[in-house]
């Protein structure tokens, strides 16, 4: 009687999946063929099988191979994800008088993506540093805009205010970047230490490499 999830049971689609997981986490061919031939599958079916999915991981993994002519483009991805993503935070944070913090996850994954799209497809960790560094940033512009417009209407709403002190205020001046800087710690409540982290796991994730060596 075979055992559920033994290779004779398995569906062709499940049984590449789980053989390119053994593969990428550093098993040998031999290994995988090896615990294959326990699990039911005769030694030449298993060859067959463990040698296919490793030479297409191979090939995968020669098309994503990192190279340094890249690295722009990918930065290039990155930041722009990270403007759009902080901006859309921002903008529907004002709109609904509401910071959702699941959107700050979106960011993560918009920079990673950005990064993979716009570095051709390479992946590596120079690229997974990128993504992670502007989805940073890109957080950091959505908490920024959704700080700024409030304060801004506070500054409005103040007996006294001029045109002048307000134009000394505006949306990239230092002023109103060192008063954000200096408030920042009070924006950040655990939740959004949360969301940080699932957006920095998701853009170091979507870059990364194939653990197939080339």
């Amino acid at each position: 009687m075979q055992r559920k999830g033994d290779a004779a049971t398995q569906t062709k689609e499940d049984l590449e999946v789980m053989i390119a997981q053994q593969l990428e986490s550093g098993k040998n061919r031999t290994e995988v063929v090896r615990g294959l031939v326990q699990s039911g599958m005769t030694e030449s079916e298993a060859t067959q099988s463990v040698e296919r999915i490793f030479f297409q991981l191979k090939k995968t993994a020669a098309e994503e191979e990192f190279s340094g002519g890249v690295l722009v483009p990918g930065i290039l991805g990155g930041m722009l994800a990270a403007v759009i993503g902080g901006a859309v935070w921002a903008g529907i944070g004002i709109g609904t008088n509401y910071e959702l913090g699941i959107l700050a996850w979106g960011i993560g994954l918009m920079c990673g993506l950005g990064v993979v799209l716009f570095s051709r497809g390479k992946k590596g960790m120079p690229l997974q540093l990128v993504a992670v560094v502007t989805s940073v940033l890109g957080i950091v512009i959505g908490k920024y805009g959704f700080f700024y417009y409030y304060f801004k209407e506070g500054m409005m709403g103040e007996e006294g205010v001029t045109p002048e002190l307000l134009e000394q205020y505006s949306i990239l001046s230092l002023d109103s970047i060192q008063v954000f800087m200096d408030n920042m710690s009070l924006m950040m409540s655990p939740y959004d230490l949360l969301w940080v982290g699932l957006a920095v796991y998701t853009a170091w994730g979507i870059p990364k490499a194939s653990g197939i060596k080339i």
